[in-house]
């Protein structure tokens, strides 16, 4: 596998991007004009480089690594946000399991859809959701 490391800079309205890596004796240069886009255009630039196609068995092992340069206090500011969101996600996964254990128990119970929903704070709809999943 060969890694490759690409650092993204805004620069008038696009991402300037510096790839290094093995293979290249100093780093190539090549810019996108958003950053889900830089890892399809280095992928571009390493097959011509390397005259390869892109379905090449030696491009699949091309392991990309985009580091966007935000400066300090954005690139905290981005990273505390990504584990806030994260942290979000496994939140939300908890009350839907904890959600669905609980309907299931309640319909057990006997208590109509109108019910659980009421208990659970959910509409009926969502609680034939939590049932049937």
């Amino acid at each position: 596998m060969s890694e490759f490391r690409v650092t993204a800079q805004r620069s008038d309205g696009w991402w300037a991007l510096e790839i290094e890596g093995p293979g290249l004796r100093r780093p190539a240069h090549t810019q996108a004009r958003r950053l889900d886009q830089a890892e399809e255009t280095v992928r571009d630039l390493l097959a011509v480089r390397f005259d390869v196609g892109l379905d090449d068995p030696v491009a699949a092992t091309w392991q990309i690594t985009v580091v966007p340069v935000l400066g300090e206090e954005l690139a905290t500011e981005v990273a505390r946000t990504r584990e806030v969101r994260r942290e979000a996600d496994r939140l939300r996964d908890d009350a839907v399991s904890r959600s669905r254990q609980a309907a299931r128990r309640l319909h057990d119970q006997g208590l109509p859809h109108r019910d659980i929903g009421v208990l659970l704070g959910v509409s009926h709809q969502a609680v034939s959701k939590l049932l049937a999943g």
